[in-house]
Parts: structure tokens; C-alpha cells; sequence
């Protein structure tokens, strides 16, 4: 059954007259994303395949993780940037044949993507979170049947929220 890791970047800096595309995470976000990588890797989840947004912030929530996560192919994609719901599931139809996969972004657009992919028989409280939004270092957890072309509306469960963010 293929499972489809939704992963917000950590906390980022907001420094003055720096590109949104070139932020780099916070202190908090460093340990948050080696804590994130640690509990999906707890949950027993192993992806295949990493389709990375190309901004620092995310780049580097990635490279912090993935020392957890084992031997997984990476892919920076452009267009994981900016996106919506729509832009995400076309980078996802194209998906070949990957049990898991993990993908780093960004808000509003990863708890948009998790509810609008989310079915019956979803986790009451992870739909609950992902309505207020996915808060920074935390992932939303989705298994479906069939094809990764085929993913659409409905068409996933939505069975666990991860967080690496009980960090200090």
C-alpha cells in the first residue's frame, strides 16, 4: 500500500531584506528537524524517494532528517515551491513505482493537500490538525490503493500526524 509523507519544513528565520526562497531554518528548527526524521523513522515509515522543495528552509529540513531516514533517493523540485493543492498532486501522479514517499514543503498547501486527499476512514483528531494547518516540523501520514497517478480527492486515509517539535 503506498504512503505519502507530507512534511512542513521547520521553523525558519525571517531575516530583514533576505529572498522568502533563501531563509534559512532557526536553532529550533535544526534540532525540530533531526527530531522529525527520528520520530517517522519510530513510526516504522522508510521512504523511497524525497521530493524536496528547492528553498533553504526546506533543503535543509530535509538534510537534517534524512540521517534517520536511511538510504532514500532525493529529488529537488521547482515546482513544490509556491504551489497548490493541484501543483502537488500533478508532482505526485508522475510517480513511478515507490512505496513511500516523503515530500518537504510548505503551507498553507501541505494541510490543504492532506484533507483534500483524505477519506473516510481518516484519524478524527489528524483531520482535526490538519484543518488548523500543518504547524512547522510536523508531517501528515496518508496510505491509499492503487497508483500514485490515480491519488486524488478522497482517495487516501489520513492515520497519523508526526511531530518533531517537543524540542528545546
Amino acid at each position: 500500500m503506498p504512503t505519502l509523507i507530507l512534511a512542513r519544513h521547520a521553523k525558519a528565520e525571517r531575516p530583514a531584506g533576505l529572498p522568502d526562497m533563501d531563509r534559512p531554518l532557526a536553532i529550533i528548527g535544526r534540532k525540530a528537524s533531526q527530531k522529525l526524521g527520528t520520530e517517522i523513522a519510530a513510526a516504522g515509515l522508510k521512504p523511497s524517494l524525497a521530493l524536496v522543495s528547492p528553498s533553504n528552509r526546506t533543503q535543509q529540513t530535509w538534510n537534517l532528517m534524512a540521517g534517520s531516514l536511511g538510504d532514500c533517493e532525493v529529488r529537488t523540485v521547482d515546482d513544490l515551491y509556491e504551489t497548490h493543492v493541484e501543483g502537488l498532486l500533478e508532482v505526485l501522479n508522475e510517480i513511478g513505482d515507490e512505496d513511500t514517499v516523503i515530500a518537504v514543503g510548505h503551507e498553507p498547501t501541505w494541510s490543504a493537500a492532506a484533507a483534500y486527499l483524505a477519506a473516510g476512514g481518516s484519524d478524527t483528531d489528524s483531520l482535526k490538525f490538519v484543518a488548523h494547518g500543518l504547524r512547522t516540523a510536523t508531517a501528515a501520514v496518508l496510505t491509499f490503493e492503487g497508483t500514485w497517478a490515480e491519488l486524488g480527492s478522497r482517495t487516501a486515509v489520513l492515520s497519523q500526524i508526526i511531530s518533531g517539535r517537543d524540542v528545546e
